[in-house]
């Protein structure tokens, strides 16, 4: 990523990791800006994700330009030989701090008329604080895109010998690598967010609307009696009985 730009990109990270902060996790179109408020838990985990994302994922994104591609990371404008070290490690802690800055500002914007922040000015703080350095940052890199476009040295470059695209070399081929595991890293930051409890464990469940129903006291059952016995006395045969022939002597 170009030096003079991941400032300008990691404060717009920031802020949207912010816009992903304030949506309710465990709902249904939680990522609406209608819908959207504060989403209850600590107050320190949002931002200790933040920190751990600038700090494991976007500082070394921007470190490996720094340091393997010094000339191209400043598109090619100064001799980064004549940039004392102390310099480099300057633009890492500002890249670092631009991330917890941008999510920061975008959060007390969002919540500065007081209360729970509004749909409305949380979109509004998304433009501001998101859109608007995306806009700078794309427009110095358009500016600079020929320059951008190239691999090599700053003597190269000056001289105009020995350069090479950027696509299909190595420095294309470590772009995709590192830009790949931004978004990695961005995708976890914004899940992990979203998917904090409030504290006490799981959702608390609302009582219902209404009076309580009365307790009712259970009855005992009543008592069945068993069931009789059947008879074990013959059955009568048809033709057998008091007034038949056979039994009326001859």
């Amino acid at each position: 990523m170009p030096a003079f730009v991941a400032p300008l990109v990691g404060f717009a990270l920031g802020a949207l990791l912010a816009w992903f902060s304030a949506a309710a996790p465990h709902r249904p179109g939680a990522l609406r800006a209608a819908e959207l408020r504060l989403a209850p838990g600590p107050r320190d985990r949002p931002l200790a994700l933040v920190f751990l994302f600038a700090a494991l994922v976007f500082a070394p994104v921007c470190a490996y330009f720094l340091v393997f591609a010094p000339d191209w990371s400043f598109a090619y404008l100064v001799d980064t030989r004549r940039i004392p070290s102390a310099v480099d490690l300057v633009l890492l802690l500002l890249d670092a701090a631009s991330v917890p800055a941008g999510f920061a500002a975008a959060q007390r914007f969002a919540a500065s008329a007081g209360g729970r922040p509004t749909a409305q000015r949380l979109v509004r703080s998304l433009a501001i604080f998101a859109g608007a350095p995306l806009a700078i940052a794309l427009i110095a890199v358009v500016a600079l895109s020929r320059r951008l476009a190239i691999d090599g040295t700053y003597r190269q470059v000056e001289g105009d010998f020995g350069v090479h695209p950027v696509a299909g070399g190595p420095l294309g081929y470590a772009l995709l690598w590192m830009f790949t595991m931004l978004a990695a890293g961005f995708a976890v930051t914004v899940s992990a967010l979203l998917r904090r409890e409030p504290p006490g464990g799981g959702q608390k469940t609302e009582p219902p609307l209404g009076p309580s129903p009365r307790a009712v006291r259970s009855e005992p059952a009543p008592a069945v009696d068993p069931p009789r016995p059947t008879s074990t006395r013959p059955q009568r045969r048809l033709g057998l009985g008091k007034g038949s022939r056979s039994n009326r002597p001859g």
